[in-house]
Order: structure tokens, then C-alpha cells, then sequence
């Protein structure tokens, strides 16, 4: 799949607003030559530490993804959440297509733990934590926390997100039984006592059958189950619909996943 710099560099369809106090480059983890940094967005202005939104941006070979966080739809993101009264972070992860997704699930571990260990410099409150997820970083952005959810972990979104691999069964080389249970979201559902926070699900109806399927199916047991779960459809939405699809419909659910972080993240 070819990437177009200039898509890239896209903001949000809904404006992002300006004023966010920000820190750039702040590096949270070195493996080797790859250095990983991410970026915080704070309120306008000071006071008491508040909540934090972690963006974890999906999957692509590592030349396309290694400056994610300084994507024009992140950069907007952020500017959002701190508009909002939250902090945004974006950040930098490595790509899954040449590695097992363990070591991408460990950068999302990593930045998050960097940032919750600097919350009083940072002026966040490391107990109220959301992650909001995109597209392929389901498996190794959200599946490990939902599995065994921190206290800290107070919401989750996905937009565009996938929430079960048994789909791609036959097109993943390593999709055994045991790959794919270990790295659905759909595996936090089978437990015998669900202990999820609130989650908000973003399907686009152009999206691809497999992601679809798996999004349905996450939908239909998570309801079942009883999980605290918001369901929003965007029916004629692209997958990116958030940067590519400008309308009201891509604008009201942007809005809507602001709005789900501000109710479940304030005190």
C-alpha cells in the first residue's frame, strides 16, 4: 500500500484548535539505534495535573511509521485533547512487520510508563489514564491492557481498529490459535469476570470485510457480556474517514470520542 506524504500531513476534518503548550521529542525508550520519543500536549494553562490521552497509531513498514506522532491527524489530536482540559500524547512506536508484536506492545507500555513516571514535571495525573487507538494498533496497543486491565486505565477508544485477528487466519504466516488469542481484544471478553473500563468502538462502513468482521464480532459478545460499550458508525466513513472523509458525520464522532474521554476521565 503506497502512503502519500501529503495524506500524512493531513489534519483532522474537524479544525483542531491552537494553543496547547507542547513539548516535542522527548525520548522515552532507546533499543539499539532506534531512538523512540513522543510528544506532550498540555492545556493552555497551568494547574493541576489532569488526565492523560495516549494515541497509539497503527502499523506499517518501519520508514512509514517511525515519525507517526508528527502525522498531521496526531498533531491535531493532540491540539484537541488539550482544548479539552486533557493531555495528549503521541509518540513514536515500532512497526510489527518485521518482528513479533511483543516488542511494539512493549513501546506502548513504555511511553506510558515514561509519562506516569514524570507526572508532577508534566503536570499529569498518572491514575487517569485513557488510550485511544487507531486502525492496526489494536493488537499490541490495546489487547494487552484490556487482557489484564491497570487500575490506572480508565477508558479506551478505537477508531477504524482491529478487535479480533481471527479474520486475517489465512493471511497472517504467523496467526496460529495461540498468536491469535494472545493478540485479540476479543480475548478480554472471555474471562470469567470482566473488569474492562468503558470503551467507545468507531466502525467505518468502506472498511475492509476482515476488519469489519472481527469488529462485528468484538461488538456482538462485548454486548452479551454486558461491557460498558459505546458503538458509533460512520456508514459511508473510509477507513482514515477522520482525515479523508470530510463531513458532518466524520465531525460528530470526532467530537463524540473528545467528549467520551472528557465523561470517563474526570474525577
Amino acid at each position: 500500500m503506497a502512503f502519500d506524504p501529503r495524506e500524512l500531513a493531513a489534519p483532522t476534518v474537524l479544525g483542531p484548535p491552537t494553543g496547547a503548550r507542547v513539548e516535542r521529542d522527548l525520548v522515552y525508550r532507546t533499543d539499539g539505534k532506534r531512538v523512540l520519543k513522543l510528544d506532550v500536549y498540555r492545556p493552555s494553562s497551568e494547574g493541576p495535573p489532569v488526565p492523560v490521552v495516549f494515541l497509539v497509531n497503527g502499523d506499517a513498514p518501519e520508514e512509514i511509521i517511525a515519525t507517526a506522532k508528527d502525522w498531521g491527524v496526531y498533531r491535531s489530536y493532540g491540539q484537541h485533547l488539550a482544548a479539552r482540559g486533557l493531555v495528549g500524547v503521541p509518540f513514536n512506536h515500532r512497526s510489527t512487520n518485521r518482528m513479533e508484536p511483543t516488542e511494539a506492545a512493549n513501546d506502548v507500555r513504555a511511553a506510558i510508563s515514561f509519562v506516569r513516571g514524570r507526572a508532577e514535571d508534566l503536570a499529569v495525573d498518572a491514575d487517569r489514564v485513557g488510550v485511544w487507538v487507531f486502525s492496526a494498533g489494536g493488537p499490541f496497543g490495546l489487547a494487552p491492557l484490556l487482557q489484564e486491565p491497570p487500575d490506572w486505565l480508565r477508558c479506551a477508544a478505537g477508531f477504524y481498529t482491529v478487535w479480533d485477528l481471527a479474520p486475517y487466519r489465512g493471511h497472517v504466516a504467523s496467526a496460529t490459535d495461540d498468536y491469535i488469542r494472545r493478540w485479540s481484544c476479543l480475548t478480554a471478553l472471555e474471562t470469567g469476570t470482566l473488569n474492562l473500563p468503558p470503551l467507545l468502538l468507531v466502525r467505518a462502513g468502506r472498511d475492509s470485510p476482515a476488519l469489519l468482521e472481527g469488529t462485528d464480532t468484538f461488538v456482538r459478545r462485548a454486548r452479551e457480556r454486558g461491557v460498558d460499550l459505546t458503538v458509533l458508525d460512520h456508514p459511508t466513513g473510509q477507513h482514515g474517514f477522520d482525515t479523508v472523509d470530510n463531513d458532518d458525520r466524520s465531525r460528530e464522532i470526532i467530537g463524540a470520542a473528545l467528549d467520551f474521554f472528557v465523561r470517563h476521565l474526570s474525577r
